[in-house]
């Protein structure tokens, strides 16, 4: 019996401490990949997530898109994720934040005679939800989906990415 109660304590502290972790202050670093819809294209980026507090994180991050039929696109988002924990592994975040992207059309690279070249330069902001799990010591993948909301380019975006703390 005591071996029973001293090893429903000692499982008690671990669930403790990580349901309590201390993430305040950590950086991380990862790669992500996905789709926009208005670029129809997909991309791949990079991005960092820095622990503001224990739920909330800062997640700048830098995507390129692939041309698609003459159009080409990049975007720098500053973002902010309230992270809630789920359970061990999983967490959930809202997304909230900003969005800089610069669209370009090449005429030369289009099907259709007669367009011009021109080039496009939006801020607008980000909406969205992910969700992430942590598989490993101090690495963890995510999905998320952000709608940004951008004058005349609006869309949809759906990225996967996998990330490690420093």
């Amino acid at each position: 019996m005591k071996k029973i109660i001293s090893l429903c304590v000692v499982f008690l502290f671990i669930f403790a401490s990580k349901s309590f972790a201390q993430f305040e202050g950590t950086v991380g670093m990862g790669a992500h990949a996905g789709y926009g819809n208005a670029i129809k294209s997909v991309g791949a980026g990079v991005n960092l997530h820095y622990y503001y507090t224990n739920q909330l994180r800062f997640a700048p991050s830098f995507t390129y898109y692939l041309p698609r039929k003459g159009n080409s696109m990049w975007e720098v988002d500053a973002d902010a994720h309230y992270v809630v924990p789920v359970s061990w592994l999983f967490s959930f975040y809202p997304i909230a934040g900003l969005n800089y992207s610069n669209w370009k059309f090449d005429a030369s690279k289009a099907t259709n005679v007669g367009l011009q070249d021109w080039t496009k330069h939006r801020v607008g902001a980000n909406l969205g939800l992910g969700i992430q799990y942590d598989f490993g010591y101090k690495t963890r993948i995510s999905i998320e989906y952000k709608y940004q909301f951008i004058k005349d380019f609006s869309q949809s975006s759906f990225m996967a990415g996998i990330g490690f703390w420093i």
